[in-house]
């Protein structure tokens, strides 16, 4: 197991409210981001690992917004096509890998920032902005994947966000436990 999916499994990846499509993404992330967090955490000795992986999850989550930017566009002619292709129930099985990979590193990235202890409003402000980006434009947006419901889905981000912050209570919880049993 990679130093990079330790953490997130450490910080609950694997309770994270997302699908089989997004968990299949977390592994292509993990897969492909693992050497270059080895690399991160070897050039960077005198920082904390939750420290690192919170500029690292930022990196990428922007590296794939960017991606879908240029993207999205696209993606909505070819949805179109779809539609009117094949019809709108047999279209819907066809997703945008770029949106799909935005979501699931979204959702690590808030995570992230829960476990580390960064402000609810400036998470809070992230997930609204991701929701209007993924679901700006509807046609490229699979409902299985996504709810279309905006505050439905900002309020599924955000429970990424808590996944992490709760584990921090946890950690703090076992930490206090141990130094009372010291005393």
């Amino acid at each position: 197991m990679s130093a990079l999916e330790q953490q997130l499994l450490l910080l609950g990846m694997a309770d994270l409210p997302v699908d089989a499509t997004i968990k299949r993404q977390f592994d292509q992330f993990i897969s492909t981001a693992s050497l270059h967090f080895d690399h991160v955490c070897q050039q960077r000795p005198n920082n904390t690992t939750i420290d690192l992986l919170l500029g690292f999850m930022t990196l990428h989550q922007r590296q794939a917004q960017q991606q879908w930017l240029q993207q999205c566009t696209a993606a909505a002619k070819m949805k179109t096509v779809f539609n009117d292709t094949l019809g709108c129930d047999n279209a819907a099985y066809f997703n945008h890998q770029d949106q799909s990979y935005l979501l699931a590193l979204t959702h690590l990235w808030l995570m992230v920032q829960g476990a580390t202890g960064i402000d609810y409003s400036y998470s809070n402000e992230q997930a609204e902005a991701q929701t209007h980006l993924l679901l700006h434009n509807t046609e490229t947006t699979v409902s299985t994947v996504i709810d279309t419901k905006h505050d439905a889905f900002r309020c599924q981000l955000m429970q990424s966000y808590y996944l992490g912050k709760n584990h921090n209570k946890v950690k703090l919880s076992t930490r206090i436990k141990r130094l009372f049993r010291k005393v």
